[in-house]
């Protein structure tokens, strides 16, 4: 076999190396590169993750504490109506809405209560009353209900002024029907606070 010789044998060997060089780096220089990449993006992803859990590790005393005192405290109390049953929830929801009435000078003429309901974790409580007051007087009262602990809501009210003579007139002209309910926490209230 006779090889090139001359310049044309210069310009093949230069072509033959450059070939080699070319399926070097191909073949093997770059897939070590991407390897050694892959290596360094992992290592990198890896003390990233190991700082999260030192942070998250550190933070773990303070929420275990934390979770124990959601499960000794009732965390609900502050808006819901105490009471073991719906009927102790429901007495203290009408002692609630007499009290504010009382207060008031809003006559109570009726008080009935409601059926209860489940609306998820927690039970709703309801009172349907028929009273009579004055425009201020219902607007305190329904004022204080409203914005006092534990919450109470107002669900519906009809109110339709009462003709009445003005010498008769005790100042209750208005005839006043209003539902009012509040929210009573189930059995475990740990367990509604967590959803």
């Amino acid at each position: 076999m006779n090889l090139p010789q001359g310049t044309r044998g210069r310009l093949v060997a230069v072509a033959l190396l450059l070939i080699v060089l070319i399926l070097a780096t191909e073949f093997i220089v770059r897939p070590l590169a991407d390897i050694y990449r892959a290596g360094v993006d992992e290592n990198f992803d890896m003390r990233r993750d190991i700082t999260r859990y030192r942070h998250l590790l550190a933070e773990k005393p303070a929420l275990e504490q934390l979770a124990e005192r959601l499960r000794t405290n009732d965390p609900l109390a502050p808006v819901t109506l105490t009471g073991g049953n719906p009927a102790l929830a429901a007495a203290e929801l009408q002692q609630r809405l007499q009290e504010a009435a009382r207060k008031n000078g809003v006559r109570v003429i009726s008080l009935r209560i409601l059926e209860s309901e489940s609306e998820g974790p927690l039970e709703r409580i309801g009172v349907d009353t028929r009273m009579q007051t004055d425009i201020r007087g219902l607007r305190n009262m329904l004022f204080e209900l409203e914005t006092g602990s534990p919450y109470m809501f107002l669900d519906g009210l009809s109110i339709r002024t009462r003709n009445t003579r003005r010498r008769q007139s005790t100042g209750e002209n208005l005839d006043v029907r209003l539902s009012l309910h509040g929210l009573r926490a189930g059995a475990n209230p740990a367990a509604v606070a967590g959803n």
